[in-house]
């Protein structure tokens, strides 16, 4: 019975991946403004928040599922649980997972995949030939050209109050003017350069303009002081490392120019 529900998955699993691996979502060209400033490492100023135009690019329509992860995994033995080094990935790497090849059940097929690391996020977009977003592609799918902004900051309220359950809901929300769906109130998501605007205590000066490009730290030198989803979302992503996982963290893949 297990052996055989075993292969049921993998076969699922395969099929999520094939599709995935041809479902970029297209998004076009178009001005963003980042949500804040950040200081360069070769300069004593943060850069101005000044609009700038992101290519086109393609972006998963919904965050990788189990099946589609349990395909990557059945591929790569290297990012099982049980063989992933620990360089890579904590001891929470798909700690939901009841053993390296079976996610738990049916019903968490369609689920989003969490508690992965960046690594191997990374390396399952690499072998689709993609990459993991960036945060600035992201943003930018979300804000879906000023299209519904308000129920999108409604919507991650809302997901803010509620405590985690013990597993994300499935994806198949509807879908954004882009095409994208469940960018907010599933999982977080990784990004490429998710620690862009992380900052130690001891790499920034406490009296000087460095505070304000902390995640969450402070509101001057934001395009919108009010977007408190946007701070959470940029508070989330400074707060990891690379091998990091987490219940409510998972991600979904990009093509095109980072």
């Amino acid at each position: 019975m297990r052996a055989a529900a075993g292969v049921a998955f993998a076969l699922l699993a395969t099929a999520a991946s094939a599709a995935g691996a041809s479902g970029l979502v297209p998004i076009p060209a178009g001005p963003y403004t980042p949500f804040q400033k950040v200081k360069a490492a070769y300069s004593a100023e943060a850069a101005p928040l000044a609009p700038r135009v992101l290519a086109a690019f393609g972006l998963d329509e919904e965050p990788v599922t189990n099946a589609e992860f349990l395909a990557f995994v059945t591929a790569h033995p290297e990012w099982r649980r049980s063989a992933i080094k620990t360089l890579f990935a904590d001891g929470r790497y798909l700690r939901r997972w009841k053993a390296d090849l079976d996610f738990g059940g049916a019903a968490r097929a369609g689920q989003p995949v969490t508690n992965v690391s960046w690594f191997a996020a990374e390396a399952y977009c690499k072998a689709r030939g993609l990459r993991l977003p960036t945060t600035a592609q992201w943003e930018y799918a979300l804000a879906d050209a000023g299209r519904g902004q308000d129920q999108v900051r409604a919507r991650s309220l809302e997901w803010f109050a509620v405590p985690n359950g013990a597993d994300p809901g499935a994806v198949g929300g509807p879908a954004n003017g882009f095409g994208v769906r469940d960018m907010v109130g599933l999982v977080w998501e990784w990004t490429w350069d998710f620690d862009a605007f992380a900052m130690t205590a001891e790499s920034r000066d406490p009296n000087g303009k460095d505070g304000a490009a902390v995640c969450g730290g402070a509101a001057a030198g934001v395009a919108d002081a009010s977007d408190y989803p946007a701070f959470m979302r940029y508070a989330m992503r400074a707060s990891l490392k690379a091998p990091y996982t987490a219940d409510t963290l998972g991600f979904r893949c990009a093509g095109g120019a980072p």
